[in-house]
């Protein structure tokens, strides 16, 4: 039976209640948020390209997760060099055959007043955390489109991609994380009849190394990433949201009143345009 046109179709193409079999691309994989999902991955059944710049941890990733029984493979990649990437998908596709699942996680840390970076240090965050999604979307998505039968793209972005918080002057950072979110929603769009979903994940403090990776140590983050949910609590959710469809996914309740504060003043602001 074909796949129907209309808004069934996601259902029809993609079986999304079970991983097993299924090809799917992970960035910054060695270790963190991408690990955890490449973990729970394997452990549903899932073929995974492990993609990372770090070559150490990736082999010691690729090893590990070979021990599941699943097909793992692992290449080096730094994400913002759109012909590494552009290789990496075809190497990918090669080894996998059908790729279903796509997780552009991949990212980097800056903090910091804004006029103390420099150009080199915008750079350096914008090539990672914006052109590392925005060429897994040109490079990567054509594979889950090659097959016609559906997929998932998750797009990590953070809960700094949608408010700013001044506890820990991540403006920068945050910055490019709303840029991850506005690029989820435009795909959303896109994506509309293609059997091919899409979600944004915007996590809270998860114990990564995310703070290591900083070119500007920050003492208030790396305090609440070492208190933070653990990897593989937030890998099982975004699997979960993938099965229920959900496009915002979130982690930690209690970041709620901040979003709540910051679209309040937003709305508000609307109140005050003269009629």
């Amino acid at each position: 039976m074909g796949c129907f046109p209309c808004e069934f179709q996601y259902i029809v193409c993609f079986q999304v209640q079970t991983f097993k079999g299924k090809g799917a691309i992970v960035t910054g994989a060695a270790s963190g948020i991408g690990l955890g999902l490449a973990r729970a991955l394997a452990r549903s059944g899932a073929n995974v390209a492990l993609a990372d710049i770090d070559a150490e941890g990736l082999e010691k990733a690729r090893a590990e997760l070979a021990r599941n029984g699943t097909k793992i493979v692992a290449q080096t990649l730094d994400v913002a060099d759109e012909s590494a990437v552009r290789a990496a998908a075809a190497e990918f596709e090669a080894q996998l055959g059908k790729v279903h699942l796509l997780f552009n996680n991949a990212g980097v840390e800056m903090s910091g007043a804004l006029e103390s970076l420099e150009t080199r240090d915008w750079q350096w965050l914008l090539g990672v955390n914006v052109f590392g999604v925005i060429h897994g979307i040109r490079h990567f998505l054509p594979l889950l489109r090659r097959h016609g039968e559906g997929g998932h793209v998750v797009n990590t972005a953070s809960i700094g991609g949608l408010q700013v918080n001044r506890d820990f002057r991540l403006g920068p950072y945050a910055m490019t994380k709303y840029a991850v979110v506005a690029l989820s929603e435009a795909l959303e769009q896109d994506l509309e009849g293609s059997g091919i979903g899409v979600s944004v994940l915007c996590p809270g403090s998860v114990a990564t190394r995310i703070a290591e990776s900083s070119r500007r140590p920050n003492a208030a983050l790396r305090a609440a990433v070492a208190a933070g949910m653990t990897p593989g609590a937030v890998a099982e959710r975004v699997l979960r949201a993938i099965r229920d469809r959900e496009f915002y996914v979130f982690t930690h309740t209690e970041l709620k009143p901040k979003l709540e504060a910051r679209f309040r003043r937003i709305l508000e602001a609307f109140s005050r345009i003269s009629k």
